[in-house]
């Protein structure tokens, strides 16, 4: 049986802005076009790929992101001013009927707990936070500026068993142990066309990483490679970003063991590591 298998792959090429994996077994992804200024959203099963939504798009065409993913919802926002980061409103989706459910034009997103949203909203005197229905967009309670409670739901949700199974690589730091690892990454450094970051994680007997190699143009490659300590061998070997003129770290991260690879900016490929 192969080490790495390739479940699924997917693209519209169009630059994919943000990959967002729920608890909930669904994956959301975030793609625009800067030519026509347009931004569109899918949703697919995470574990195999099923496309749910494609190409799904709110009135507001362009200055539209997504807040979350949360049970079979996903909460959009607008911009309340263009080129400005602050947040406008709350718009929700449902992920089976594909339909806005309900929207607030007037509260920001803070976060969804359970069948709860957490919203709030900025006066003079601050923020005042509200406690909805996340099915209705119903007030359930005004939480006044009592932060203290949201803050606290949000060290809660950082901590669940969902965000604990994401993997996500880390620079290479030399060591003076002469570690298998360090042994790989020295052999690699060895050639001079290749940039010494080297951004890595391990899952069991297996090494991920991606380092970017120097052309002769003065553009970049980025390499994704997967190396088997216990076989001592390369299983997967993959050109994620060709001809760069910068470099692009933190092209993969893990889910247990489903490994998220996005290619060339517009492709993502998703694999089972076996273990």
């Amino acid at each position: 049986m192969a080490a790495v298998k390739k479940v699924y792959s997917f693209t519209n090429k169009r630059d994919i802005w943000r990959l967002i994996p729920s608890e909930s077994g669904y994956l959301v992804i975030e793609e625009r076009d800067a030519k026509t200024r347009e931004v569109f959203f899918n949703c697919l099963k995470t574990t195999d790929g099923k496309i749910l939504i494609k190409n799904f798009q709110l009135e507001e065409k362009y200055w539209a992101g997504i807040e979350a993913v949360h049970s079979d919802l996903i909460f959009f926002h607008k911009f309340r001013k263009p080129d400005m980061p602050n947040h406008k409103g709350i718009y929700v989706l449902d992920i089976p009927t594909q339909k806005i459910i309900w929207q607030n034009d007037d509260l920001v997103f803070q976060l969804a707990k359970d069948d709860a949203v957490f919203a709030f909203q900025t006066g003079f005197d601050g923020r005042n936070y509200f406690y909805l229905n996340s099915k209705t967009g119903e007030v359930i309670k005004n939480l006044g500026d009592n932060f203290d409670e949201v803050n606290k739901l949000r060290e809660e949700l950082m901590q669940n068993d969902f965000m604990k199974s994401f993997s996500f690589p880390a620079q290479f730091i030399n060591d003076e142990n002469d570690s298998v690892t360090s042994q790989l990454f020295k052999s690699l450094k060895e050639d001079k066309n290749i940039i010494r970051n080297i951004d890595w994680l391990k899952l069991n007997n297996y090494i991920l990483f991606n380092y970017h190699r120097t052309n002769s143009d003065h553009t970049f490659n980025n390499n994704f490679r997967i190396f088997d300590l216990a076989k001592q061998k390369y299983v997967l070997k993959e050109t994620v970003n060709s001809n760069t003129t910068k470099l692009i770290p933190e092209s993969f991260f893990l889910i247990n063991n489903l490994l998220f690879l996005l290619i060339e900016k517009s492709k993502l490929v998703v694999y089972r590591i076996m273990q």
